[in-house]
């Protein structure tokens, strides 16, 4: 069975270009928009091994915060969190959970996803 990546971008471009390296190095991966489409997929029963997640996004909930409640509702999915302007302290980010700051290459998403899922 695939390993599932839910993968939360506001960008389309990134959101695309992000989902696409996943799909190549194996992952599926399902897309949402903003936090509230990412809560949406993933109260619907879904299962998935990894959360990456952007910080800044419209909506009501950051990228901190969806790392959070997703790390209290969902304990067995691990955080990936991104940003290209905002460093996280390291207590913003759930246990276990990473930072990946923007621009990254293609192959360190891949090899920081793979990390994740040991």
């Amino acid at each position: 069975m695939k390993r599932r990546v839910l993968l939360v971008e506001d960008e389309d471009l990134i959101r695309l270009v992000g989902a696409d390296a996943l799909e190549e190095a194996g992952y599926e991966v399902i897309d949402a928009a903003n936090a509230e489409a990412a809560l949406e997929i993933l109260n619907s029963a879904s299962e998935f091994n990894v959360l990456f997640t952007d910080i800044k996004m419209p909506g009501s909930m950051d990228g901190i915060a969806l790392a959070r409640l997703v790390h209290e509702r969902w304990p067995d999915i691990k955080i990936l969190i991104t940003s290209g302007d905002t460093w996280p302290p390291k207590d913003l980010i759930p246990e276990d959970g990473r930072f990946l700051p923007k621009p990254y290459r293609i192959e360190r998403l891949q090899g920081e996803v793979d990390d994740l899922l040991g």
